[in-house]
């Protein structure tokens, strides 16, 4: 029993020192401009995108009229989705997901139109719905 332990332990030690490991071989392993996105962490941001836009839809659905108030909320939401975008990637940083690589900067062009719209005065909204576009462009196959 006691040896069952101890092995389960060394085991568990092992895993953990493996798994804090792969973070310093990629250090060494890929160019300093690279990002190495985890899985949890785009799964994290893709859900955090999906929540923004989902508020964005309330808000526009809820009312024929927007608010002064509803206006800023959007460009709130707006500024967290160029957040997130931005930890995804842009410009020339390369991650090692190439799919995101390839559509990010659109990606974010249209968040940036978006933004820019829902901020004039008289606000359009138009463009937002540009914003659903690419997440069913880049999602059609998955």
């Amino acid at each position: 029993m006691c040896r069952a332990v101890s092995q389960m332990s060394l085991i568990a030690l092992l895993c953990a020192g493996l798994l804090a490991g792969c973070a310093q071989v990629r250090k060494v392993t890929y160019p300093d401009d690279f990002v190495y996105l985890e899985q949890k962490q785009v799964k994290s941001e893709m859900v955090m995108l999906s929540i923004y836009l989902r508020q964005i839809d309330q808000i526009l659905l809820d009312d024929s009229v927007i608010s002064s108030e509803q206006q800023l909320k959007i460009v709130g939401l707006l500024s967290s989705i160029t957040e997130s975008a931005n930890r995804l990637g842009a410009g020339s940083v390369e991650t090692n997901h190439l799919l995101i690589d390839s559509r990010i900067d659109r990606f974010k062009r249209d968040v940036d139109i978006a933004l820019r719209d829902a901020g004039a005065n008289p606000p359009n909204y138009y463009s937002l719905g540009r914003l659903s576009g690419s997440c069913v462009a880049c999602h059609q196959y998955r």
